[in-house]
C-alpha cells in the first residue's frame, strides 16, 4: 500500500492518522435559480435515503419537477398523500428541507414521513403548477418492523426472612429493559406462587410486587421458593424467583443499607446489587435503600450492575460491616460516560474501554473487541459518540459503526459504507456532526453526512498535488479551516472550508522546515498550528491570522529523535509530543510570545503512534504498537502525567488509531 513513498515514509506504515477535527456547516437549499422559461411539466421525480425504513422512525422526501428535456421545472406545489396512514403517515412538508416536525402541513417540496407499523404503503407527491398542469410519483416504502426489546426480571430482595407472626414482608419485581430503561410496565398477567401455605403470598393489584408473611401458627422453621412470572411483549413467558425461610427463634435485630444517587440523567435508570443478592432499581437521583434488612457484624458492598444509558456511575463508602445502625452513606454518583476506542489492525477488531471518571482506569466492555473484518486504518465519532466512521485502507471503505450508549458495544451498520478515494488514511468529523474529512492516497475528501441514515455524499476531492499524502488533519475551531500535513512533500497546507457544503478548496502550502510531518493540531483559541517532523526531530509552530492564514512559522528541537503526534490540553495551556521511537511523551508549557518550553518528558512504551486527551482535560491515552494501551492523569497546575491505577492495559496488536467518545445521554 506504501510502495511509492519513500522509505522513511513506507517505515510510518499505517500510523497517518488524523487528530480530532472541528468545523461548521450550512445549508444551499435557498440557492436562488436564475429566471427561465417555465418549460411543459412532464413527470415528478422523488428522491428518499437508501436506509430501509423502520417502524417509529422518520424519513424526508424531496420531490422534483422535471420537463421532457430532463430540466427542473420551477414553481410547482407539491402535495403528499398516504395510501396506508397506519403504515406511514406524512406528518410536514416544506419547500426548505425541514430540521425537524414542525407543523401539520402537508404541501411542499419536502416531506416528512413518520412510519409507525411494518408493511407496504405508497406515498403519492402531486406537482401543480399555476396553470393547473399536475404530475405524480409514487413511491412504494416496505416498512420494517422494529427490532423486539428483551427483558430481564429479577426479584428484590432475592433471600427473605419471615418470622411466624410478624408483619409481612414486601418482595418487589424489578424488569429491566435491552435499551436501558425501567421496563416494568411493559409485562402483563402477573403471577405469584410459594406452594406452601405457611408463606402466603398476596400479589399488588398491579401485580408488580407482593406482601409475603408467615401465620403465628407456622412455629416450626421452614423455607419455601417465591415465584413472579408475567408476559414480556417478546411472546415470552419470564419468571424470577426469590427464596422464602423462617427461623424457629425470633430474630435478632436488622438495619437496611442504602444511600444516595446524584445526577442520574432524566429517563435513566441504574441498576444496584447489594448484600444477600438484592437488587436496587433506581430511576431518579436521591435516597434509596435495599429492602432485605441485615444483622449487626455482617459484611455488606454495594456495585453498580447496570449502568444508564450515557452515563458512567460509581460508588462511593461502598463496603463495611453492619453496626447497629442502618447504612444511609452510600454515595452513587453519576457522570457523562467516556469510552476509548482503539483500532488493532493485526485481529481485525476495535476494543473499547469504559473510563472510572474519578481514577481514568480503564475496562473493558462486555464483547469487546469487537470484529471488523477488514483492518482499521483510522476512526472518529460524531459529536453525539453514537456513530464512528472507520476508515478501511485495504478495501477502500468507510464504514460506520453504532456504539450502545449504555453498554459501549460496537455494532456495524450494513448498507451504510461508501467507497473512498484510494487507500483511506485518516478521518475526521467537524463539531456540528454534519462534515467528515478523508485523507487518503494522494487526496483529500470531504463529505456530507445525512442526517437521518448517516449516509455519505462526497462534497469536494482535493488531487494528487494537494496534497500528496495527508499524514493528520485539524480543524480550526471556527470550522472555518483544515490543515493538513504533507508526508510526502514536507509541507503542511492550508484549506478552506466552504460553509454552504463542507467542501475544501486547494489552498496555500507552507514549508514545515522539516522532513515527514505527521501530527497536526490547533490551539484552543485558533491563533496557533503545531505540527510534528517525524524524520528531523522537530516541533513546528505557525501563528494564524484572523483568517486562519498561516502568516509566521519557525521550528524547534523535540527531545525524541522521530515525533509522530501532538496532542493538546484543552485550556491551551499545554501540548504532548509522543516519540515513536523511544516512546516517551515530552511536556511543553504553550501560551506566551515565545517558544513552547519544555517540561520533560514521561516513559511509554516504543512504537507508539497516537495521543489522545479527554475533553475535560484530565487524562491522556496512548495505544503502544504491540498490545498495550497507557493512560496517564494530567496535573491541571503543571501538565505533569501519572500513570492511571492498571496502566498499561491489554488491547490487541497494531494499535494504529484511538477515539475518545462522550455518548450523549
Amino acid at each position: 500500500m506504501f510502495s511509492h513513498f519513500s522509505a522513511g515514509a513506507r517505515a510510518f506504515g499505517m500510523a497517518l492518522l488524523a487528530a480530532a477535527v472541528l468545523t461548521a456547516c450550512g445549508s444551499d437549499d435557498n440557492a436562488a435559480p436564475a429566471t427561465q422559461p417555465t418549460p411543459a411539466a412532464t413527470k415528478v421525480v422523488v428522491d428518499t435515503s437508501s436506509a430501509t425504513p423502520v417502524a417509529g422512525g422518520t424519513l424526508t422526501l424531496k420531490a422534483t419537477l422535471l420537463a421532457a428535456d430532463g430540466s427542473e421545472v420551477k414553481g410547482a406545489s407539491f402535495a403528499w398523500t398516504s395510501s396506508d396512514e397506519s403504515v406511514a403517515v406524512v406528518t410536514a412538508a416544506s419547500d426548505k428541507a425541514p430540521a425537524g416536525v414542525s407543523a401539520s402541513v402537508f404541501v411542499g417540496t419536502y416531506a416528512t414521513v413518520q412510519t409507525r407499523n411494518a408493511g407496504e404503503v405508497d406515498i403519492t407527491a402531486t406537482a401543480t403548477l399555476a396553470d393547473g398542469t399536475r404530475a405524480t410519483s409514487v413511491t412504494h416504502l416496505v416498512v420494517q418492523a422494529a427490532p423486539a426489546k428483551s427483558y430481564t426480571l429479577t426479584l428484590s430482595p432475592a433471600n427473605l426472612t419471615l418470622t411466624a407472626g410478624a408483619a409481612a414482608q414486601t418482595v418487589t419485581a424489578a424488569v429491566r429493559r435491552s435499551d436501558g430503561v425501567d421496563g416494568i410496565a411493559d409485562l402483563t398477567n402477573w403471577t405469584w406462587t410459594t406452594a406452601d401455605a405457611t408463606f402466603p403470598v398476596t400479589p399488588a393489584a398491579d401485580g408488580h410486587s407482593a406482601q409475603v408473611s408467615s401465620p403465628s401458627s407456622a412455629t416450626l422453621a421452614g423455607s419455601a421458593v417465591l415465584a413472579a412470572c408475567a408476559d414480556a411483549p417478546t411472546g415470552t413467558r419470564l419468571c424470577a424467583n426469590a427464596a422464602l425461610a423462617r427461623p424457629a427463634a425470633p430474630p435478632p435485630p436488622t438495619y437496611t443499607v442504602g444511600g444516595t444517587v446524584s445526577n442520574l440523567a432524566v429517563g435513566k435508570s441504574l441498576m444496584l446489587g447489594g448484600p444477600n443478592g438484592d437488587t436496587a432499581l433506581v430511576s431518579a437521583s436521591g435516597a434509596f435503600s435495599f429492602p432485605t434488612a441485615l444483622v449487626a457484624g455482617v459484611p455488606y458492598a454495594v456495585t453498580v450492575t447496570g449502568q444508564p444509558a450515557g452515563q458512567t456511575c460509581t460508588v462511593q463508602n461502598g463496603s463495611g460491616t453492619i453496626a447497629a445502625a442502618n447504612v444511609t452513606n452510600v454515595a452513587i454518583t453519576c457522570v457523562q460516560a467516556q469510552f476509548v476506542v482503539v483500532a488493532n489492525r493485526h485481529e481485525l477488531t476495535l476494543s473499547v474501554y469504559r473510563t472510572h471518571p474519578e481514577t481514568g482506569a480503564l475496562t473493558a466492555v462486555p464483547g469487546s473487541p469487537f470484529p471488523t473484518l477488514v483492518p482499521v486504518s483510522d476512526i472518529a465519532f460524531l459529536p453525539s459518540g453514537r456513530i464512528g466512521y472507520a476508515v478501511m485502507a485495504d478495501n477502500n471503505l468507510i464504514f460506520p459503526f453504532e456504539l450502545n450508549a449504555a453498554t459501549g458495544a460496537l455494532t456495524p451498520m450494513p448498507g451504510a459504507s461508501v467507497p473512498s478515494t484510494p487507500a483511506p488514511q485518516v478521518v475526521a468529523v467537524d463539531p456540528t456532526g454534519r462534515w467528515l474529512y478523508v485523507g487518503a492516497l494522494g487526496m483529500l475528501t470531504s463529505y456530507a453526512i445525512q442526517p437521518l441514515t448517516y449516509g455519505l455524499t462526497s462534497t469536494s476531492v482535493i488531487p494528487a498535488s494537494v496534497p500528496t499524502m495527508p499524514a493528520g488533519i485539524a480543524v480550526s475551531p471556527n470550522g472555518q479551516n483544515v490543515y493538513a500535513t504533507n508526508i510526502d512533500l514536507g509541507h503542511v497546507w492550508r484549506l478552506a472550508v466552504d460553509p454552504a457544503t463542507g467542501g475544501l478548496a486547494s489552498g496555500s502550502a507552507l514549508s514545515s522546515f522539516g522532513v515527514q510531518p505527521t501530527g497536526v493540531a490547533v490551539s484552543p483559541n485558533g491563533s496557533t498550528l503545531y505540527f510534528t517532523n517525524l524524520d528531523t526531530g522537530t516541533l513546528g509552530i505557525g501563528t494564524l491570522n484572523a483568517a486562519g492564514e498561516i502568516v509566521n512559522d519557525f521550528v524547534m528541537p523535540t527531545w525524541g529523535t522521530a515525533p509522530i503526534d501532538i496532542a493538546l490540553a484543552p485550556s491551551g495551556q499545554f501540548g504532548y509530543v509522543l516519540d515513536s521511537a523511544s516512546g516517551r511523551i515530552e511536556t511543553f508549557q504553550l501560551g506566551g510570545s515565545g517558544a513552547p518550553v519544555s517540561l520533560g518528558v514521561t516513559n511509554a512504551s516504543a512504537n507508539g503512534l497516537r495521543l489522545r486527551i479527554t475533553t475535560d482535560g484530565r487524562f491522556l491515552y496512548t495505544p503502544s504498537f504491540n498490545g498495550t494501551l497507557y493512560g496517564f492523569a494530567i496535573n491541571a497546575a503543571s501538565g505533569a502525567l501519572t500513570p492511571v491505577p492498571g496502566s498499561p492495559f491489554v488491547t490487541g496488536n497494531n494499535n494504529v488509531a484511538m477515539a475518545i467518545v462522550q455518548p450523549t445521554p
